[in-house]
Protein backbone atom coordinates (compact mmCIF):
# COMPACT_ATOMS: atom_id res chain seq x y z
CA UNK A 1 0.00 0.00 0.00
CA UNK A 2 3.03 2.64 0.60
CA UNK A 3 4.13 2.69 -3.27
CA UNK A 4 0.58 2.62 -4.47
CA UNK A 5 -0.71 5.49 -1.46
CA UNK A 6 2.70 7.81 -1.71
CA UNK A 7 2.74 7.82 -5.81
CA UNK A 8 0.31 8.65 -8.91
CA UNK A 9 1.75 6.33 -11.14
CA UNK A 10 4.56 4.01 -11.64
CA UNK A 11 7.03 5.51 -13.18
CA UNK A 12 7.48 8.17 -10.37
CA UNK A 13 7.78 5.58 -8.00
CA UNK A 14 10.56 4.30 -10.17
CA UNK A 15 12.56 7.88 -10.74
CA UNK A 16 11.84 8.33 -6.62
CA UNK A 17 13.83 5.20 -5.46
CA UNK A 18 16.37 5.19 -8.91
CA UNK A 19 15.01 1.75 -9.97
CA UNK A 20 13.60 0.14 -13.13
CA UNK A 21 10.20 0.74 -14.03
CA UNK A 22 9.79 -3.71 -14.24
CA UNK A 23 10.44 -3.09 -10.25
CA UNK A 24 8.28 -0.15 -9.89
CA UNK A 25 5.27 -2.30 -11.44
CA UNK A 26 6.51 -5.26 -9.37
CA UNK A 27 5.99 -3.08 -6.50
CA UNK A 28 2.54 -2.01 -7.49
CA UNK A 29 1.00 -5.36 -8.37
CA UNK A 30 2.41 -7.34 -5.35
CA UNK A 31 4.55 -9.54 -7.17
CA UNK A 32 7.77 -8.82 -4.78
CA UNK A 33 8.88 -6.18 -1.91
CA UNK A 34 11.67 -3.63 -1.42
CA UNK A 35 14.95 -4.45 -0.12
CA UNK A 36 15.74 -2.70 3.45
CA UNK A 37 18.07 -0.03 1.86
CA UNK A 38 14.79 1.03 0.00
CA UNK A 39 12.85 0.59 2.46
CA UNK A 40 14.99 2.75 4.60
CA UNK A 41 14.90 5.12 1.81
CA UNK A 42 11.59 5.55 1.89
CA UNK A 43 11.09 6.14 5.95
CA UNK A 44 13.41 8.80 4.99
CA UNK A 45 11.83 10.62 2.12
CA UNK A 46 8.04 9.65 2.69
CA UNK A 47 6.23 11.69 4.47
CA UNK A 48 3.27 9.61 4.97
CA UNK A 49 5.48 6.49 5.55
CA UNK A 50 4.43 6.52 9.19
CA UNK A 51 0.57 7.13 8.78
CA UNK A 52 0.87 4.18 6.13
CA UNK A 53 3.07 1.78 7.50
CA UNK A 54 1.84 2.07 10.90
CA UNK A 55 -1.75 3.71 11.25
CA UNK A 56 -0.18 6.58 13.10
Amino acid sequence: MLVINSFQTKELCAVHFSVTFQTSCNWFDGLCTPTGDVVDFAAQSLPNYADIMWGD
